[in-house]
């Protein structure tokens, strides 16, 4: 190259000891051609995983950052070495230098890891060493343990919580290790369910970038397994999903048995949950179990939330239970009232602090909320029929007390235990909770006047296939209209007076003309085994049908639906800071994103009128 170089430029042979130096020069670091430091080495540091790590698996992740010096100079490779023999080259995915190793092919031990960058010269820099210590070799087979929840390539940001759920059989796990890229990085020794770990990490402190989450599960101090690994992508939360009706909120694991009742919300947005498990659950707004209560009996009810935070559940074991707002015991020694026999009604509230509910023999009872004892106005409980009352009462403004009986009839009572009406016609099994509302009905006299007033309708649904109207007056039927079965919805009511229904074959909303009372069909949803629809603020609509969350918009057009891969069997909630909340049937507490701010204040739009489920008309109307 330098004899080309003489001959273009026509040089005598006198000058090469000239350029020789003058390349030696350059070579060395000498500036004649440039800066000093386009030689320099590349600045080079392990970044994961950190210096003295424990590390596991068949994916340990090492992350370098390599600079190179000179503004005209770059990093063309980074190697790794363990143990001084090198263990591969790295790829760069824009930000950092990534190598996967696979642990399983060195021995357990204590080993030296360092990475060596190259630039554009050849130029060579090492990093500091870093000390890992690998710990793959169990002293016997560990307990299977897998994760679900995040999915694979699932995306990830802020908190992301992890759950790990042990295989049925599996021997009792003591410990649980969160490995990501290999690392462990958080321990859980509190299962929740026997079987359920969780595990809240802040996926923001990983790069961009996919990585690997696994579980070290522990039966033992040296008897583990390593799970199966989930790939997820860290990425951006830019906030496109907030506020976007049908993003998740979040998601909790872990409750165990049915929910057959509908989810009760506090004023401070605690969600309560009962279950066939015989448990009554107790969860902040953000989905973190706050306690847990056992009862005698499983709760095949919903609770209810009282005017001062506190909480009522019925058991099937007879007994309406009350607890403070943190799960103590509301009633002194004693937190229960006993029926006397079993019990799948859920209370309801009435203005004055009563609770009233019914028994699978007939009796409706009423319970001082503040003492837990039976309410010494009139002669409680009463023996309303010699069949079940499996629903829930409901309440007017009037303080008339609603009753539907698996015997085919309605009744109403006043606060003292007077029966006021029973329908004359029977109607069929009352098995799902009815609405209340209040209506304006004109009648005009024979002189011509107008007179306006309101009365209560009950809305019905029972066994015989069929929503039924009912004056709240003397309990004569107003209409009846055939609906699709089986079914498991009871009827929820518009702010227009709309009546939504849930069927087998789809969502039936009815228009309702007052002069006469004959109803109207306004259009049927096609979906599958719908349950209790709920209304939030804008009017939208949300059901379940099959596995599916469905919201629709009240003109019939769907915006938007969820698949959840199991199905949920109670009514939905809205809280009041507009989440939409969830109970599957494989143990799973959902909070979905609405874009509403609550529940729709008009009419009955959800199971007991209100978020609280007090089931009365009145001074609560708008309070969730």
């Amino acid at each position: 190259m330098i004899n080309r170089i003489m001959q273009q430029k026509g040089y005598q042979r006198a000058l090469l000891p000239i350029l020789l130096i003058m390349l030696t020069g350059f070579i060395s670091g000498c500036d004649i051609f440039g800066t000093a430091a386009e030689e320099r080495a590349p600045q080079v540091e392990i970044i994961r995983p950190f210096d003295q790590s424990a590390v596991a698996g068949k994916n340990l992740k090492v992350s370098v950052n390599a600079v190179a010096l000179g503004e005209d100079n770059w990093v063309s490779y980074v190697t790794l070495n363990v143990n001084g023999v090198q263990a591969g080259t790295t790829e760069f995915d824009g930000t950092y230098h990534n190598l996967t190793l696979d642990t399983f092919q060195f021995p357990d031990g204590v080993y030296r890891v360092e990475a060596i960058a190259f630039d554009r010269f050849q130029a060579r820099g090492i990093s500091a060493p870093v000390l890992v210590n690998i710990n793959n070799v169990s002293d016997g087979p560990g307990p299977i343990m897998n994760i679900t929840d995040p999915s694979e390539l699932d995306a990830v940001f802020g908190i992301t919580r992890i759950v790990a759920v042990t295989k049925p059989g599996e021997p009792y796990v003591t410990k649980v290790d969160l490995l990501i890229d290999g690392v462990p990085v958080a321990t859980e020794t509190n299962p929740i369910g026997g079987d359920t770990f969780i595990f809240d990490f802040d996926a923001d402190t990983l790069p961009l970038g996919e990585h690997i989450f696994e579980v070290k599960a522990y039966s033992g101090p040296t008897v583990f397994r390593i799970s199966d690994d989930i790939a997820v992508v860290r990425s951006v939360d830019d906030g496109s999903s907030e506020g976007v009706p049908g993003s998740i909120r979040w998601k909790t694991p872990g409750i165990v048995g049915d929910v057959d009742g509908a989810v009760a919300v506090g004023f401070n947005n605690d969600l309560y949950i009962g279950t066939t498990n015989q448990i009554l659950y107790a969860f902040d707004h953000n989905g973190n179990k706050k306690w847990e209560f056992t009862t005698k009996g499983a709760i095949d009810s919903s609770p209810l939330v009282g005017n001062n935070e506190d909480i009522f559940v019925t058991a099937s074991g007879g007994r309406l239970y009350g607890l403070g707002s943190e799960g103590t015991k509301l009633w002194g020694w004693n937190t229960n009232y006993s029926s006397g026999s079993e019990v799948r009604s859920s209370p309801t509230l009435a203005a004055d602090g009563t609770i009233y509910f019914g028994d699978s023999n007939g009796f409706l009872h009423a319970v001082k909320s503040f003492d837990g004892l039976k309410s010494l106005t009139g002669s409680w409980p009463v023996h309303v029929t010699a069949q079940s009352i499996v629903t829930p009462p409901v309440i007017g403004r009037d303080e008339t007390i609603y009753v539907g009986s698996t015997d085919g009839h309605v009744y109403a009572y006043d606060p003292r235990g007077v029966k006021v009406w029973k329908t004359t016609e029977n109607i069929g099994s009352v098995m799902v909770g009815m609405a209340l509302i209040e209506k304006s009905v004109s009648v005009t006299l024979p002189t011509g006047v107008v007179n306006t007033t309101t009365i209560p309708v009950l809305y019905v649904v029972t066994n015989k296939g069929r929503l039924y109207s009912l004056s709240g007056i003397d309990g004569s039927v107003l209409w009846s209209y055939e609906l699709a079965g089986p079914l498991r919805s009871g009827p929820v009511i518009g702010p227009d007076g709309t009546i939504y229904v849930g069927t087998s074959v789809g969502l039936i909303a009815l228009n309702e003309d007052t002069d006469p009372f004959t109803p109207r069909l306004r259009f049927i949803h096609v979906a599958d085994d719908v349950g209790t629809p709920v209304i939030d603020s804008n009017e939208v609509i949300y059901f379940m049908s099959g596995e599916d969350i469905k919201a629709i918009n009240p003109n019939n057009t769907p915006a938007w639906d969820f698949n959840l891969q199991s199905e949920a069997d109670g009514p939905l909630t809205i809280t009041r800071d507009g989440a939409l909340i969830v109970v599957t049937e494989n143990g799973y507490l959902y909070s979905f994103e609405t874009g509403s701010v609550g529940l729709n204040p008009e009419k009955w739009p959800t199971f007991q009128r209100n978020a609280r489920h007090t089931g009365r008309l009145g001074i609560d109307a708008t309070d969730g």
